[in-house]
């Protein structure tokens, strides 16, 4: 699952990289471009992993749960 979002954000970058480098000819500013094109495809793969970790864990939590124990009276 993570691969296709991992998938989708490297088009998506590439997508950009390419507009920086065919649209914008002063160097200087195509570099800081860059470097914030990047910085976003970064951020989003980390958000990406990160929202997967969290929806991992409680899918295990919920499927594990064990509502006698958790309730249990004496």
């Amino acid at each position: 699952m993570i691969q296709i979002l991992n998938t989708a954000v490297d088009n998506i970058h590439g997508a950009k990289t390419q507009f920086v480098k065919t649209f914008v000819p002063n160097q200087e500013i195509a570099k800081q471009l860059q470097t914030y094109v990047d910085a976003q495809a970064s951020f989003a793969k980390k958000v990406g992993q990160e929202t997967f970790n969290f929806f991992t864990t409680l899918g295990t939590a919920a499927y594990t749960f064990d509502a006698k124990k958790a309730f249990a009276t004496k």
